[in-house]
């Protein structure tokens, strides 16, 4: 990669980055209870960023006899790029941060084959006319990157992923429930996702009508992730960078209920998106965003951190929103990490007990056709269930839901539950943990 490097400035160059990423990726997938497909796919190829005469270049190749096409193609695009106002990263020193698991690398096909089977059997046992599907995936990665600057770092990766899903036709009801588990380590098997799965099933074969207007709503961790799509574009450095952010300019300022911290965590153990370091070679950490309701930090990446005057937190990333999957001709930008928010005092079924009426959201479609820059969502209700004295009565149907999450995370929070749920980022694949959320007055609308 050095030699890259050099070879890029004995042409002309200035600064110049080198990226390579290569991908191991091992997939088992069922579907209707059937194996659909057992796949086995490598990706291994280099990123080039260079700068000259104050002008951004970039190429890939995947070749491996191509590194001289790769300097002259991103020299090349250099004559017309962006105008750079920041430079590459220079040498630091990154944390350790566990990012591989043996177990992961050792898992066989048949092991793989074997969990998914486990899974659909479990759920077919509860009810044999249910339509279920299961998969497992498995990637090795290795991550480098090297900059003129003097930053040169290998970083090595195991990634697994676990899902569990049933569909389930009776009458004109029709159901769809899931779980899914993804980190740097093995989870348990799945034997709680399946559990989780079932669960969800059961509460959700009776329907029940719900009323129309204000109503108090428990967001579980996996709807907490669907509504805080909204403040991922609040606190992203590109969108602050172009003032189109309503956090602009709010840094200090109280945004959310006292009760409620977050943090980007670039450093948690087993994290999905967890490394040493990001896309960039910036040290990854531990980010506070919101401290006790107050707006701390925005994420950055070089550009972003260098035009706002602000730290770098290691969130230049290339990456494919939600699926999460590294984009070898991604151009690095600030991209969440796994966020954590911490929980309240009660558990969950206390918590509960104290609802007495309400809708518990589990999981909102559509969500992005809201406003999100704005912090405003709105969406059909994909799984929700009617809470009444405290207890589940049944799953609301045609039901939508909106409102705004400044609004409802600073004014309307009941209470936060003392268990914190790993989940996805908007049921996708990420390590995101969450506690469920009490709030009072969101707006509700039913056919029903």
């Amino acid at each position: 990669m050095r030699e890259i490097i050099e070879k890029a400035q004995a042409k002309g160059a200035g600064q110049c980055e080198v990226f390579y990423f290569s991908s191991l990726n091992t997939e088992v997938e069922y579907e209707a209870s059937k194996l659909k497909n057992v796949a086995n796919n490598e990706q291994t190829g280099y990123a080039l960023r260079l700068i000259k005469d104050g002008r951004l270049g970039f190429a890939t190749t995947t070749k491996a006899g191509g590194l001289d096409r790769l300097v002259d193609d991103a020299l090349a695009t250099a004559a017309s790029g962006d105008t750079v106002d920041y430079g590459f990263a220079p040498r630091s020193d990154v944390r350790e941060v566990p990012t591989i698991d043996p177990s992961v690398t050792e898992l066989s096909i048949e092991d793989m084959m074997k969990r998914s089977e486990d899974a659909i059997a479990k759920v077919l046992d509860y009810e044999s006319e249910i339509n279920a599907s299961s998969g497992t995936n498995r990637k090795q990665q290795t991550v480098s990157v090297c900059t003129s600057e003097g930053f040169e770092g290998t970083q090595e990766r195991t990634l697994y992923q676990f899902y569990i899903t049933g569909s389930l036709i009776e009458g004109d009801n029709m159901l769809d429930c899931g779980s899914v588990y993804s980190g740097t380590a093995m989870d348990d098997g799945g034997d709680a996702l399946t559990d989780k799965t079932i669960e969800d099933i059961r509460n959700g074969r009776t329907n029940v009508s719900v009323s129309t207007g204000p109503t108090t709503v428990i967001l579980t961790p996996r709807a907490v992730s669907d509504v805080l799509l909204t403040l991922i574009y609040g606190v992203n450095g590109s969108m602050v960078d172009r003032k189109v952010s309503p956090l602009t300019g709010r840094i200090g300022e109280t945004i959310f209920d006292e009760r409620i911290s977050l943090f980007d965590d670039g450093s948690m153990e087993t994290g999905y998106s967890s490394a040493l370091f990001d896309d960039e070679g910036v040290p990854m950490q531990r980010t506070p965003i919101i401290e006790n309701g107050v707006l701390r930090s925005f994420l950055t990446d070089l550009r972003t951190g260098t035009r706002l005057d602000m730290p770098l937190t290691g969130n230049g990333l290339k990456l494919k929103r939600l699926v999460q999957t590294k984009e070898l001709g991604q151009m690095p930008s600030p991209e969440v990490t796994n966020w954590r928010m911490a929980g309240g005092e009660k558990p969950f079924a206390e918590l509960l007990s104290e609802v007495g009426d309400g809708v518990m959201v589990d999981s909102v479609m559509g969500i992005m056709m809201g406003n999100l820059v704005a912090g405003d969502f709105s969406g059909n209700v994909e799984y929700g269930l009617k809470v009444e004295d405290g207890e589940i009565k049944g799953r609301v149907k045609d039901t939508m839901i909106a409102g705004n999450v400044y609004k409802l995370f600073k004014d309307d929070l009941v209470a936060l539950s003392k268990e914190v749920v790993r989940t996805g980022l908007m049921g996708f694949i990420g390590s995101h943990e969450y506690p469920y959320v009490v709030l009072s007055d969101v707006s509700i609308s039913s056919k029903s």
